[in-house]
């Protein structure tokens, strides 16, 4: 296996021809009065991957295979990329699949085909923090919250009262009271 993008294998010998990996740095470019413009260090740009794919008949499936990849794309979501060696490249998203049919048989079956798989990076904010988040939402208790038919738990209301006191050195000060109703 060369890399494994989610649950899709890339095999070097059926599958893969090539991959491009692309990482750059963003700039602001500020003109200025006669003069050169000035630049600014805005931040690293998303990563870019293109993997360049031939299926041919005599390996696998290339109708199935490359249903395996359009799957993939239409779940909309980041997957894990990683190489054979086990070194994580990141999580990337489907972004476009370009494909070529190159061969069919006298009834149109496809006998092989070459596709291009452009990923581009996911990142989270703070991944910690995205994954405490999606837990609160999907809480048992915030899905049962304010639905019709449901019964909202009663509270007590409380109500508190005021009274001004003086301390030994002389000082007053106001303590509340609560009391529940």
């Amino acid at each position: 296996m060369y890399a494994v993008l989610g649950d899709v294998e890339f095999q070097l010998i059926t599958y893969f021809d090539g991959l491009k990996a692309t990482s750059a740095t963003n700039f602001a470019q500020h003109d200025v009065i006669e003069g050169k413009p000035r630049l600014q260090l805005m931040g690293d740009a998303l990563d870019e991957v293109t993997i360049e794919l031939s299926f041919h008949h005599f390996f696998c499936e290339p109708e199935v295979e490359l249903k395996k990849l359009q799957e993939a794309r239409l779940k909309h979501e980041a997957l894990p990329f990683v190489y054979g060696s086990g070194v994580i490249v990141g999580r990337f998203v489907i972004e476009k699949i370009e494909v070529t049919h190159q061969k069919t048989d006298q009834l149109g079956t496809l006998q092989s085909i070459s596709a291009s798989l452009s990923l581009k990076e996911f990142v989270e904010d703070d991944p910690l923090t995205a994954k405490k988040s999606k837990q609160k939402e999907n809480a048992p208790a915030r899905k049962s919250k304010n639905k019709p038919g449901k019964k909202q738990p009663v509270t007590a209301k409380k109500s508190s009262t005021t009274r001004t006191e003086t301390n030994r050195d002389g000082v007053s000060f106001t303590k509340i009271d609560e009391v529940r109703n």
